[in-house]
């Protein structure tokens, strides 16, 4: 009698593709244990940087979700999008994430090439995502998910953030000396 064994794992599937359903289900685990005071203490740093103005910050969030750039808030953009880079680098720091390739699996994560293609559209299109991820409280023994998050990665749109909404970038791309040297706050 000739034992088969069943394959459970989906041999057509890619490595890509399994490494992104495993941080899919592990970003999910970790939703599911969200600190809503933590996100809401998050949001209410970056209304401060707006002089405490919630419909501003409403107004700036909903700007960045759906890649609008509103010129008479210049400095607003950038202020936000500066906050968000360093949350992010503070919570998820390299080694904390990963993200993946699914035309070229050859070439593995490289966080310094994968960051300026990845953080710029995590900040700004799914930052609400992001906020929760970092205030996820779980068990300690499952505390290494936290060093397992996947993030999507979107050049096209990371671009468009970083032309949109990072200062030196704003200034630089638009090429006008008269913003140049101005400062946040």
């Amino acid at each position: 009698m000739t034992t088969t064994m069943i394959n459970n794992n989906n041999d057509n599937s890619s490595y890509a593709e399994r490494c992104a359903s495993f941080g899919s289900n592990a970003n999910s685990f970790l939703l599911k244990h969200q600190d809503k005071s933590f996100i809401e203490k998050m949001i209410e740093e970056q209304v401060e940087l707006l002089e405490g103005n919630r419909d501003l910050y409403n107004r700036i969030d909903n700007n960045m979700k759906n890649g609008v750039f509103d010129p008479f808030f210049i400095r607003e953009h950038g202020e936000i999008y500066t906050w968000r880079e360093t949350f992010f680098s503070k919570n998820f720091p390299n080694g904390f994430w990963y993200t993946v390739d699914f035309n070229n699996e050859e070439l593995p994560f490289d966080p310094e090439d994968d960051a300026c293609i990845t953080i710029p559209y995590q900040i700004t299109r799914h930052f609400d995502r992001g906020m929760a991820l970092a205030s996820a409280k779980v068990h300690t023994d499952l505390t290494w998910l936290k060093q397992q998050v996947y993030f999507e990665k979107n050049e096209l749109l990371s671009d468009e953030a970083l032309d949109k909404y990072m200062w030196e970038d704003m200034t630089r791309n638009i090429g006008c000396e008269a913003y140049r040297g101005l400062e946040f706050g």
